[in-house]
């Protein structure tokens, strides 16, 4: 199975999970998404993923890669669920605001491109260059119902600053990686 509810938390090391605080009304929530993900054989990929919030279970993903990487194309490649994960975060609000403003929508999808770009890696491995990016995400919100022209720029619009996958794509976002070897910090 490529996703499963999973019975335990993931096993973490290095990260403390936060306990999650519930907001007042008017403040920010702030949750996170913790994960462990390891190398199985050959380009198969497995974490176990689990937000902090009351109530949301742990999964199990496992993805793969295709032939020409190596792979078994047994299950979605990583950049298959990055690209799923904006469209379905994206999807979210957009459906819980259609909701709350009781809009007159009968069906509601997205139809989404993201274009990627990499040096492969037998390249990388003889040139000592790496280098990958993301070239951009076309995103196509689809809407069948009764609503005005303005009523649905404004749904896009408020969904898609509510959204946080959107945002983490569009704007820099913080990173940090620290490098574990042998039990030591590198």
């Amino acid at each position: 199975m490529i996703v499963s509810k999973h019975e335990t938390s993931p096993t973490l090391e290095k990260i403390s999970v936060t306990e999650f605080v519930k907001p007042r009304l008017g403040e920010q929530m702030s949750f996170e998404v913790n994960l462990r993900a390891e190398s199985l054989e050959g380009m198969r990929k497995r974490a176990v993923v689990e937000p902090n919030l009351p109530t949301w279970s742990p999964f199990e993903i496992h993805c793969d890669e295709g032939g020409a990487l190596g792979g078994t194309n047994e299950a979605p490649p990583p950049l298959g669920y990055l690209s799923a994960g904006i469209a379905f975060c994206l999807l979210t609000h957009l459906t819980a605001f259609v909701r709350s403003k009781k809009l007159d929508i009968d069906s509601l999808c997205i139809e989404q491109r993201t274009r990627f770009a990499t040096t492969l890696v037998t390249e990388a491995e003889a040139e000592g260059d790496f280098r990958g990016r993301c070239l951009g995400v076309e995103t196509h919100i689809i809407v069948e119902g009764n609503q005005s022209p303005d009523d649905i720029k404004q749904l896009a619009k408020e969904s898609e600053n509510a959204c946080m996958a959107m945002q983490a794509i569009m704007n820099a976002t913080p990173t940090n990686t620290t490098i574990h070897l042998n039990g030591e910090t590198v």
